[in-house]
């Protein structure tokens, strides 16, 4: 059967300005290989019948009514709920939305779910456009973060953010380094739920602009980095910057002290990725991190959308 309509979203990785994006520090962010495909389909039943697939297979599957979005107030406890949470959001800003539910609406997202690409914001991006809203609106509306991974949902550069409600700034830009032969992404095998990682944030880190204008300027200088060692030298000190702002250890410090290189986390500190930073060349990076139990590796190359 031949969808009626198909959107597609990236997935992403915030290289710099975790956190702080938060508060309108500019940061550098790169949209991914990986993405989510929604597909919309006629259907014969009275309901909007939804199914959604992780890499071809089915793992969640559930029937909406015009109650169920009308009462979705907030997130709720389950997938469905936060479905039709966002549904309801997307009628309040376009009343024109879903005249009827006569629909199967068909998900696919083409990385492990567990990984904190953004199936989230790839879901809310493709809802928006299906919708004909302002994803950064209904983003606004349905979650608590920047809404950096919004834009790299429909970017297919690196892009300099910077929050601002509705209306971010965003600057597409060009990133490709000398040395991404030596850049490698690592996931540590704990997924961090993002909208309580920065609800915990908000409630317990005053920021000051001082703070908000360093992260920027360290944004700026690693694109401008010219070699490896320039570019090793800006990550260790973003990572002592958030550390300070976070009272917690760098992750490098707490996990892999002997590591021959730089290493940085990415999104929320605690899990998901790390960006790798080596000489040691691909085979010894890779066994490095084997040995340690650490086997979802990437090279830059294979992930990075360019």
């Amino acid at each position: 059967m031949t969808p009626l309509k198909k959107y597609y979203s990236n997935a992403k990785f915030l290289i710099t300005g975790e956190y702080l994006v938060l508060h309108g520090a500019l940061s550098l962010a790169i949209p991914l290989r990986f993405g989510q495909l929604m597909e919309i389909y006629e259907s014969d039943t009275t309901l909007l019948d939804w199914i959604a697939l992780d890499r071809a297979q089915p793992w969640l599957q559930f029937s909406i009514s015009e109650k169920d979005i009308l009462i979705a107030e907030n997130k709720g406890t389950s997938e469905k709920d936060f479905v039709c949470f966002i549904l309801n959001q997307a009628k309040k800003l376009n009343p024109d939305f879903l005249p009827n539910l006569s629909l199967k609406v068909k998900t696919e997202i083409n990385f492990d779910r567990n990984w904190g690409l953004g199936s989230s914001s790839s879901l809310i991006n493709n809802i928006a456009q299906w919708a004909d809203v302002n994803p950064y609106e209904l983003h606004e509306l349905v979650s608590n973060g920047s809404g950096y991974d919004i834009a790299c949902a429909n970017y297919c550069l690196p892009i300099l953010f910077r929050r601002n409600e509705s209306h971010p700034m965003i600057y597409p830009i060009r990133f490709e380094p000398d040395f991404s032969d030596q850049l490698f992404f690592v996931y540590l095998g704990n997924k961090q739920n993002s909208e309580e990682s920065v609800k915990k944030y908000l409630n317990g880190n005053p920021v000051t602009k001082t703070q908000v204008e360093s992260i920027s300027l360290l944004s700026k200088k690693l694109l401008q980095s010219e070699n490896s060692m320039e570019f090793d030298a800006l990550i260790s000190e973003h990572e002592r910057f958030i550390a300070e702002v976070l009272h917690i250890d760098p992750v490098k410090t707490k996990k892999f002290p002997d590591f021959e290189g730089s290493i940085k986390s990415l999104g929320a500190w605690g899990g998901d990725f790390i960006l790798v930073r080596s000489d040691l060349g691909k085979r010894e990076v890779y066994r490095y991190f084997y040995e340690k139990g650490l086997t979802t590796i990437f090279a830059w190359d294979d992930i990075i959308l360019s």
